[in-house]
């Protein structure tokens, strides 16, 4: 092959993959329903459950535990539900640990629909005892024209079902009585 031809065939494969990659900023809900906020400080653990895109399926998109991580500390952040959000267990007066336990992955459709079940769980960080464990299941639809290429339609439905996830839990958590 001539270098051009080449070039244009990298350049591609880079945007087709680029299109799969979700992204943490569009995983942040824009808004937020917050009854009671939680005195303290919470570490946000790695999202355990989800899997980086896989090189060999670049036409479907996966979940990214470091994406959901941090869509979710930004979340738990613009949300204010805990006084801080920090990085160092020492300054925890809380753990959040969000577990995927399972999802769907659709190969095709006009309309993809992605289910996603979680358990989040708050544990006193001086006690190491959890004080509150909820398993829950959402879901989000990427309508059949929200992306032309279905490797982007595929990224936008990851991204909308982690964002409903996100905005669930927070909800869910606001709700908690300590």
């Amino acid at each position: 092959m001539s270098p051009v031809i080449t070039l244009i065939f990298e350049a591609g494969l880079v945007l087709f993959a680029c299109s799969c990659v979700a992204r943490s900023e569009k995983m942040v809900p824009q808004s937020f329903e917050v009854r009671n906020k939680i005195a303290g400080s919470v570490k946000i653990d790695e999202v355990v459950g989800a899997r980086q895109t896989n090189s060999f399926q670049m036409w479907m998109s996966q979940i990214s535990s470091t994406a959901f991580t941090e869509a979710l500390i930004e979340s738990i952040t613009e949300a204010g539900l805990f006084d801080s959000v920090v990085k160092s267990n020492a300054d925890a007066d809380y753990f959040l640990d969000v577990t995927i336990l399972d999802y769907d992955q659709p190969l095709f459709g006009l309309d993809l629909n992605i289910k996603m079940k979680t358990q989040w769980q708050l544990t006193d960080a001086k006690k190491f005892v959890p004080v509150w464990t909820e398993t829950f299941e959402t879901a989000y639809k990427a309508k059949f024209d929200s992306a032309l290429l279905p490797a982007e339609k595929s990224r936008k439905a990851y991204e909308g079902a982690i964002r409903v996830n996100i905005r669930e839990g927070i909800r869910r958590l606001a709700l908690m009585k300590l």
